[in-house]
């Protein structure tokens, strides 16, 4: 059996190469199924239990659709205002976690506070998926990242990398964890008070990751396959846009991708970004080649069937 069956998806931390290229080999199994705008059957004696603490489009609604295209059901809140958890009573996520493991078959967490997948996953019977957590990680958009890159590149191994913005986001954590596993050089670009944070680092170390530390893309923006791009002002996961409003977004030029700094690239090089943008992604840069954001998105549904299925002990 799989190592994903039946087992909780909190981290990429400890995830061996055989792993990830077994949910990108299933993948591409899945592939025919989004892009023919068809549904499987695959999982339809399934419920997938979402529990959203902090606010998302991408990630709720791409394992909604992701469950919907294996012909399963889909259960849970998107936010925690409107429910026993964010109210008067202020329910426990322990108890929370409790009750949703009573609803469905497999449960999917997002939560502003680090490590709050594994608290639920301590006291919930179902598996568990990480969705984000906090500051800490962000396993399956690291993996729909990796994926990109694969389907767009024809390979990881080999791949020139710049993770370009704050370093203390959770993907900039879960994605060169996974990418070490792989002959990837990648270069961590950011202001030097949103430098990778030690732990983080050390955790590079350990899968062997070849890395550098660079303050702009100058001197190797020529060089690169893959730019992955994130803000450099990205408002506080705790906190809405709205709530945030005293928050100036204005990203400093180095960490701005313009049409300018994309004609020093290579022309077949691949710009990615997670989603939401604010100034550093420029909308007049769409339209480029280069420009592979939305495709990134599609494949998101793509890597989150493969891993449902997985976990189900029903891949293809």
């Amino acid at each position: 059996m799989n190592a994903f069956y039946n087992r909780d998806f909190l981290t990429l931390i400890g995830r061996g190469r055989d792993e990830l290229d077994l949910v990108f080999d299933t993948a591409r199994q899945m592939e025919d199924i989004v892009y023919n705008h068809t549904r499987s059957s695959l999982l339809a004696d399934k419920v997938l239990g979402l529990s959203f603490f902090q606010s998302s489009t991408r990630t709720r609604v791409c394992f909604e659709s992701a469950m919907v295209r294996l012909g399963g059901a889909v259960v849970g809140f998107a936010d925690p205002k409107t429910t026993r958890a964010g109210d008067y009573y202020a329910e426990s996520l322990e108890d929370v976690m409790r009750m949703m493991d009573c609803y469905a078959d497999y449960l999917v967490i997002r939560h502003f506070q680090d490590f709050a997948p594994a608290q639920a996953a301590a006291v919930a019977e179902a598996p568990v998926i990480n969705a984000g957590d906090g500051y800490n990680e962000h396993p399956t958009q690291a993996l729909l990242d990796m994926y990109t890159m694969l389907r767009c590149k024809g390979r990881l191994d080999g791949l020139k990398i710049a993770l370009v913005g704050d370093m203390n986001m959770r993907v900039m954590h879960s994605l060169p964890v996974a990418l070490g596993r792989y002959d990837t050089k990648l270069y961590f670009v950011s202001p030097a008070d949103q430098s990778m944070p030690a732990r983080w680092l050390d955790e590079v170390r350990k899968v062997g990751l070849d890395y550098q530390e660079l303050r702009d893309l100058d001197s190797v923006i020529d060089q690169l396959d893959v730019i992955y791009l994130m803000g450099t002002r990205t408002p506080s996961y705790s906190k809405g846009q709205t709530e945030a409003a005293g928050e100036k977004l204005k990203t400093p030029e180095p960490y701005v991708i313009d049409r300018e700094k994309l004609a020093r690239a290579r022309e077949d090089l691949v710009l990615l970004h997670p989603l939401p943008r604010t100034d550093e992604l420029p909308k007049d840069v769409d339209g480029l080649a280069q420009a592979r954001y939305f495709e990134q998105a599609r494949y998101g549904v793509i890597v989150r069937m493969a891993l449902l299925a997985l976990m189900a002990g029903k891949a293809p």
